[in-house]
């Protein structure tokens, strides 16, 4: 019972597209990308219950597998294709990068996820949106006769993603870089919602993130960079060198409790319900393939109860299906904000 894990080097690709039948009766080969966290537990049972192992190939993120499916159209590198996000979605229909396939759990799924060409199946779903300290914007403790001076009062708390156009409130945000992070280019979607180029009257988002830069809005290096360094959420309104403010998701809550070893009755971070942009993760069965059987039952395995339970990771994804009971985490600190579907 093994996974097998490599990232997909051409050497690699050439191995994996010209693998023999027998190999392939004993392989199912799946591409996906360092941003999708795989539910290890999940693949070791479906390489237990069919005795099929999964020889896993990893790509940099969404837009550089999508690049490959398109390279490799006339002699597919894999087998089943995982973490297709919203961005790329469009792209993989319109090319025909994978074939329809009608999971058999699809009715478990959440409907307005399902696509009616049926060509991907939604995996997961992300929120992703800006979130804040509690503590930081709170009024430190005084006497009931004593009035906060200026320089004690805080920093009003934001409530929707346009204070982040606020000299005051930029100066206090993290985002991760978009160069770098499926979330930062999230958030850069977010902005274009809100702001489109060449609409009278509305100030064009570039010309908007400029200003933000100006005013002092962080770049982070990268999503953990921006979330578990630069966010410091209990540092207190005093410590202006770490952010108060920071892009993630309507799962942040329960990601900053991932690995502590026991759950705390709160956590100082709110999610700022504006502005909120919807992204679905997505898995299909890649054109062409020679293992089209095998492929569908490991699609099939990505929207079992297993593998569903297992999706909230590091970003804090939800389940595509609507049954799923919700980890603890999640019914503590879980939040449900209005989203705009991306595509």
């Amino acid at each position: 019972m093994r996974i097998i894990i490599a990232a997909l080097t051409a050497t690699a690709a050439l191995t994996a597209s010209c693998a023999t039948s027998d190999d392939r009766s004993q392989t199912i080969r799946l591409l996906t990308h360092k941003d999708f966290e795989l539910p290890e537990a999940a693949l070791q049972e479906f390489t237990k219950s069919t005795g099929i192992e999964v020889l896993v190939f990893l790509e940099e993120d969404p837009t550089s597998m999508v690049n490959l499916l398109e390279r490799s159209k006339e002699n597919p590198v894999a087998d089943v294709v995982l973490g297709i996000d919203s961005l790329e979605r469009r792209r993989v229909t319109e090319q025909k990068l994978v074939e329809p396939y009608r999971p058999i759990a699809i009715d478990r799924l959440d409907p307005s996820l399902i696509l009616q060409d049926e060509l991907l199946t939604p995996v997961s779903q992300l929120a992703a949106c800006l979130n804040r300290s509690k503590s930081r914007y709170q009024l430190p403790e005084r006497r009931l006769d004593q009035l906060p001076t200026q320089a004690e009062a805080p920093l009003r708390a934001p409530t929707k993603i346009s204070d982040l156009f606020d000299p005051q409130h930029a100066e206090t945000a993290v985002i991760p870089d978009p160069l770098s992070s499926r979330l930062g280019v999230y958030f850069l979607v977010a902005l274009e919602r809100l702001h489109p180029e060449d609409v009278a009257g509305v100030t064009p988002w570039p010309k908007l993130l400029d200003e933000m830069l100006r005013w002092g809005l962080e770049i982070a290096p990268s999503w953990e960079e921006a979330w578990f360094s630069r966010f410091q959420p209990s540092a207190g309104p005093e410590n202006t060198d770490t952010r108060s403010l920071a892009w993630g998701s309507s799962g942040m809550p329960t990601v900053s409790v991932r690995f502590v070893p026991e759950l705390p009755d709160e956590v100082d971070v709110a999610v700022i319900d504006s502005g909120c942009v919807k992204v679905v993760n997505y898995a299909g069965v890649i054109k062409d393939t020679p293992n089209r059987r095998d492929a569908g039952r490991l699609v099939d395995s990505f929207v079992e109860p297993l593998f569903q339970y297992s999706v909230p990771d590091r970003y804090g994804s939800r389940p595509a299906r609507t049954d799923i009971l919700k980890t603890e985490a999640w019914r503590r600190f879980g939040v449900n904000v209005t989203a705009i579907p991306i595509d």
